[in-house]
This record gives C-alpha cells, structure tokens and sequence, in this order.
C-alpha cells in the first residue's frame, strides 16, 4: 500500500533521491523518470495565489497516491509541470505500465473549493541505464519526449534508443537487423526448480546478443531497439523457433520439461499470433503443454478485450500462460480475475529485499497466498541466497529462479546440468 506521500518538497531534494536512485541501476532494476506537462486549467490562478497553489498540490498528491508505489517520487518542478521517480523497475514496461495509471488518475478534474481543475497531460518517459545513467541526462532526454509527445498530440513517448547518447558509431538497428537476418541470436536457459518434488519441471527461454559479435548490447536496449524499429516481431519468432527446436531435442532426450518464452506487449496485437505459434508447434513436433508464454503486466494496457480473446485462444491451444514481474505495485487484481493464468512470477525485487525488508517479505508472502487462492501457481525469480530459498519454501512458494540454482545456460549444457542437479544437489533441498 502506498505511504502518506510520494511528494517531495523541492526540486533539489528530488534531484539528490535521484542520483542516489542511480547508483542502483542495472539491467536487471531499472529506473524511469517521467516529464509530466499539465496543462492545468488554473494555471493563472495558482500563479497569482500561492495559498490556492499548495492546496492544489495536496489535492493533486492525494489523486495520485493510490496509483504510486511507496518507493515512488514526484515534485512540482513548475505550477505546471512535475516529475516522477519511478526505481526499482524490472523492465522499461513497467513505466509504461505506471504512466498509463497517472494518466488514469489525472482524466477526472479536481474539484477545489469554487474551481474544477481540469488536465490535459503529456509524458515523457526515460529509463536508467536503457537511456542515460546521469541525471542531467536522463531528465534532459525525459523532457524532450515530454515534448515530442505533445507536439504530436500524444499522452505519452518512451525515449527511443537513439535519443541517448551513443559510445559508439555503431548503427545498432542496421545491426540488429543484420542479425536477425543471419539468424545468429543466441538463446539461454534457466531453470526453475519446483520445491515440492525438488526437481527441475521448467526452464526460461533468454535472449541474448551473439558472444561473437564485435559489439556488446545488453538484453534490455536489444528488446528495446527491436520494438522500437519494428523488429519485434521478427526476434520472436526467431527465438520461438530457435526454443522449440532446442526443447524438441531435449524431449528426443529424456529431458520432459516446461520451455517458458516471452511475449512482448506489442507482439500481442498480432492477429495471427496464435496460428503463428500453432505452425511452429507443429514443424517441431511439439505439444503445446510443454510450452509457457509470460506476459508483462503492460500487454494488458493497450487493448484489453483484444489481449483476453488472444490469450484464451492461446489457452485453448494448449500453452501455459503467466503473469511476469507481478508485484511490482502496478498489479491488478482483476489479471487474476479475468485472465486464463496458470501462474505468477514475483518480482526478484521483492525477493531479494526481502530478508532486509520486512515489508518486501509481506509483499511476498501476501502474493503467494494471493495466487494460491486463485489456484495459480508461485514462482520467485532473483533467488540468489540460501536465506531467500529457506524463507521462500516456508512461505508456500511453489518454483524458484535464480542464481543459488544456475546462471542461465546454453541448450547443449541444460541436459547434462539437470542430470547433476538431480543426482547431487537434490537432497540439499
């Protein structure tokens, strides 16, 4: 639940929570930073009152608070203008997925006094390190896609990968695609190991840039670039054929497990999605049943009677289905309500505060118990102590992800380590 409030009373103070929210980031905790431009309209009022001022902005604080975390930030930079800090984010999704709930917030006028405040917002979004790791930077990139947004009508932009500022000359769309032409992505493998019969029932398909390419691009900017220069499309279905063929060979085996893969958000407003998937299926002559599909919270946003009846048809093919990062704060209960799932992924950010923070193991714990009412499944990703296993099995949970087990792995090493994983390490659990 949120604290008594995410405003901070300065710009300065903002700035300063925001360098110290920076020397945190990774590819795996993001952080993003919203330009927020109201558009208020008592504009001309606020600047001749200073008093009508601080009202609207408690006003406007208490609006917000439900649809923030407690970790969460913003001050009013301007009478007009605010800006969010959003940390500890999985994914550059997760922002959007945030901005859609503050402009939710903002669609119904305040009413002040005599006044009804009315807003016509525009965001823009950057993300740490997708975008930029200094603060000057990422604010400055921040406010030119607040810019770009309303210049061209739009409630919102994400920073495009080329806003940032490059190390390099590298036209990284011109090689991406180069790659995806020569079908040269690599794929990794992580397992999960189901507590209960403490084996390995299912591993996580990972892409991951060529190891032999002259350049080094991070799993989060490769997603990114892809989406944002219309090859996303083009990357799945690479990955979803290099994955069944390398789970088909593992069945041809003796290794029977549950290959998940990811779906983008943009990737489900394709119609043809589920003949897409059904196709390779059957090219690699494998079952539906062993393979799972996570999807982020934010493949629920854009358009969701059209993500329910896709997702049903995908249930009614066979395929697992799973909520990823759940937890994150941006949740809704009405996924679990209206959605065909068969599991929750929570958050390595709770998981791995969770021995130093007791509200993080509450998080945890009221997720599992969450999920298991609704007769779903609980998996911890981020499992990197034996603290965390130790806690996570008391709590209920049903599958762990993480380093304490194995780094992800290629396919040609996932047999011989589940062979030595079920022999050696199994009664350690």
């Amino acid at each position: 639940m949120p604290g008594d409030s995410c405003m901070v009373s300065s710009v300065n103070e903002f700035m300063q929570l925001l360098e110290l929210e920076l020397q945190e980031v990774s590819d795996a905790q993001n952080l993003a930073l919203l330009v927020v431009s109201l558009q208020r309209s008592d504009r001309v009022q606020t600047l001749l009152n200073p008093h009508y001022a601080s009202i609207v902005a408690q006003h406007f604080s208490d609006r917000l608070q439900p649809s923030l975390r407690d970790k969460d930030r913003f001050v009013f930079a301007t009478e007009n203008e605010c800006w969010f800090l959003l940390p500890n984010l999985s994914s550059e999704a997760l922002a959007v997925l945030a901005c859609h709930r503050i402009l939710n917030a903002l669609n119904t006028p305040l009413r002040i006094e005599t006044q009804t405040v009315f807003f016509q917002p525009s965001i823009g979004i950057a993300c740490a390190p997708l975008h930029a790791q200094a603060a000057t930077e990422l604010l400055r990139i921040a406010d030119l896609a607040q810019r770009n947004a309303q210049s061209n009508n739009m409630r919102f932009e994400l920073a495009r990968v080329e806003q940032r500022e490059r190390s390099g000359p590298d036209d990284l769309p011109q090689a991406l695609k180069e790659v995806l032409d020569n079908n040269a992505l690599e794929m990794r493998y992580q397992p999960k190991v189901d507590l209960r019969s403490k084996s390995v029932k299912s591993v996580e398909a990972l892409v991951r840039w060529p190891t032999d390419h002259h350049q080094s691009v991070p799993t989060n900017i490769l997603i990114d670039t892809a989406e944002q220069f219309g090859l996303i499309e083009q990357l799945t279905m690479q990955v979803v054929n290099k994955v069944f063929q390398e789970a088909a060979q593992w069945r041809s085996k003796g290794l029977q497990v549950i290959v998940w893969v990811n779906l983008s958000a943009r990737l489900l407003g394709m119609e043809q999605l589920p003949k897409v998937l059904a196709r390779a299926l059957s090219v690699w002559n494998l079952p539906a049943s062993t393979v799972g599909l996570e999807v982020t919270e934010s493949a629920f946003i854009h358009d969701i009677d059209h993500t329910t009846a896709l997702l049903f048809d995908l249930k009614r093919l066979g395929f697992k289905l799973s909520i990823d990062d759940f937890g994150t704060g941006y949740s809704s209960l009405a996924y679990l309500r209206r959605f065909p799932i068969d599991e929750l992924k929570v958050d390595k950010v709770f998981v791995q505060g969770m021995m130093d923070s007791t509200q993080d193991k509450q998080i945890v714990q009221s997720i599992i118990s969450l999920a298991h009412n609704f007769g779903l499944a609980v998996v911890a990703e981020g499992v990197e102590q034996e603290a965390n296993l130790n806690a996570l099995r008391l709590m209920g949970c049903d599958e762990i992800q993480g380093y304490y087990f194995a780094h992800p792995m290629p396919a040609v090493e996932l047999l011989s380590w589940c062979e030595k994983f079920h022999r050696d390490f199994h009664d350690k659990l």
